[in-house]
């Protein structure tokens, strides 16, 4: 009877534990009845947010409720109707805080940033120790702002870096002593950047210590020292890189890499590179397409696990069907053999075509195209791609429609294409810019269709803003 009761009194203590739970509870009586969403940072270079629990402001009390299960310290993201407010989120732990509205910024901002104020924290929480451990530094860096831009700041900062020690060795928090080390690094390494002293950065901050991945304060700090693009280094390197990115070989691109002294680890250097390939996706347009098959290929085969992650978010990021984002290449071929990208309608925008000859909607609109390229031609470029099953409907329109006279090509059920453009039905529409990038997804039809004005109005505005002086804001009233 003592055994059977000692196993029901453990079972009923390893339940209760497992009940346990933990949330984040928020009082924002300037947002009843909105929806809460909590999100964090899935990688900190491309910033990617992920959604890891949501609630709604309650009408009676103006409370909202999200469970917590988290498993490491993290910082998380509080996002109510176009506003946000962050926090860190530690495990086994409960929080009360109250979301205030923003102030001082107009509605027209896509994202308004405001202030929480915690209630109850206990000064061993992360969000403690971080708020007055910023504060400090702060006052400091008031303190000797006359110096900051002198040789001697580093004197000062060397005996800060020495207080902070001393004040925080009992502490066991590994997330914020990290915090901790990699804010002072970051003052450090402006005034280390070259040479002896930015070797002196690497094997004081970089060497010694593992990639803190969710760290924020350690990802900005590393971004930061290796924020050179892929041309800043020494022309036998330079060459071995776009070597590597001419044969789309991410194994070459490694190879390359090596031969910095601050990339030894390969760890770090495969995290970099896939940093580099985003930024060099916008300064080297020649290599996109092959940036992305190497980024394609880091995010299925990476040596690890947070390279993949991050691979996978810049290759989402370069390929957005989105207004500012780069168009995703194409790679096409006239009726004659004529290759077709981007770069031939370059200094023009281009209205982009899906469309089928069976749609009798679409064939319609390609005639109100016509006539809108006699009116526009000189600002905006055409392109008409063709969907159907087999060719021989296509051939017979071109033989019927030879007043059609900018690029209508056929590409027949191109899945890669229209998988590229997120294109489900036809006719489909999108305007590229005069360099490539994203105007419109979707963009407005030829004819109105009662819900949305025609594309006739957008391609007045580039005519009137491109023989007027100032920039083309598509969009902008």
């Amino acid at each position: 009877m003592r055994i059977t009761g000692f196993i029901t009194l453990l079972l009923v203590s390893l339940f209760s534990f497992a009940e346990e739970e933990y949330e984040l509870v928020g009082y924002a009586p300037r947002f009843v009845g909105e929806k809460v969403i909590l999100y964090t940072y899935q990688d900190y270079v491309t910033m990617t947010k992920i959604k890891i629990g949501e609630g709604t402001v309650s009408p009676v009390d103006s409370l909202f409720h999200i469970p917590l299960a988290v498993k490491s310290t993290i910082k998380g993201i509080i996002h109510i109707q176009k506003t946000e407010a962050e926090l860190y989120l530690a495990p086994q732990t409960n929080y009360d805080i109250y979301f205030l509205k923003a102030v001082g910024q107009p509605d027209g901002f896509q994202t308004k940033k405001t202030e929480l104020v915690f209630f109850d924290l206990d000064s061993t929480d992360i969000n403690y120790r971080i708020i007055q451990y910023n504060s400090w530094f702060d006052m400091f860096v008031a303190a000797h702002a006359d110096v900051i831009n002198a040789n001697t700041f580093h004197t000062y900062l060397d005996t800060f870096k020495t207080n902070a020690a001393e004040a925080y060795k009992d502490v066991q928090d590994q997330f914020f002593l990290t915090y901790v080390r990699y804010n002072i690094a970051e003052m450090d390494q402006a005034f280390n950047s070259k040479g002896e002293e930015r070797l002196n950065t690497f094997l004081n901050y970089i060497q010694p210590f593992p990639v803190y991945y969710e760290n924020d304060q350690y990802m900005r700090f590393l971004k930061r020292f290796y924020s050179e693009d892929f041309n800043d280094y020494n022309p036998d390197t330079e060459h071995a890189i776009f070597l590597a990115l001419a044969n789309s070989s991410p194994t070459q691109l490694m190879k390359a890499l090596k031969q910095d002294l601050f990339l030894a680890n390969p760890e770090i250097r495969e995290l970099i590179m896939v940093d580099k390939l985003g930024k060099a996706f916008y300064k080297e347009p020649q290599f996109r397409g092959n940036i992305l098959t190497v980024l394609d290929s880091v995010s299925k085969f990476a040596g690890f696990r947070h390279s993949s992650v991050v691979a996978t978010n810049v290759m989402n990021y370069l390929t957005s069907i989105e207004q500012g984002f780069p168009a995703p290449m194409i790679s096409l071929k006239t009726t004659g053999g004529e290759p077709i990208t981007w770069a031939k309608y370059k200094g023009k925008f281009v209205y982009f075509t899906f469309f089928e000859t069976w749609n009798d909607k679409a064939l319609a609109e390609l005639r109100i195209i016509g006539e809108l390229q006699k009116k526009y031609d000189e600002d905006i470029a055409f392109l008409s791609v063709c969907t159907d099953e087999t060719r021989e409907g296509f051939d017979q329109f071109k033989k019927e429609n030879p007043d059609l006279l900018w690029d209508i090509v056929y590409v027949g059920k191109d899945e890669a294409l229209m998988q590229k453009f997120r294109v489900t039905s036809v006719p489909s529409y999108f305007l590229i810019d005069q360099d490539g990038f994203i105007a419109m997804a979707p963009a407005p039809g030829p004819s109105p269709d009662g819900e949305y004005e025609s594309i006739d109005k957008t391609f007045f505005f580039i005519h009137e803003a491109l023989h007027q002086q100032g920039p083309v804001k598509v969009g902008e009233k």
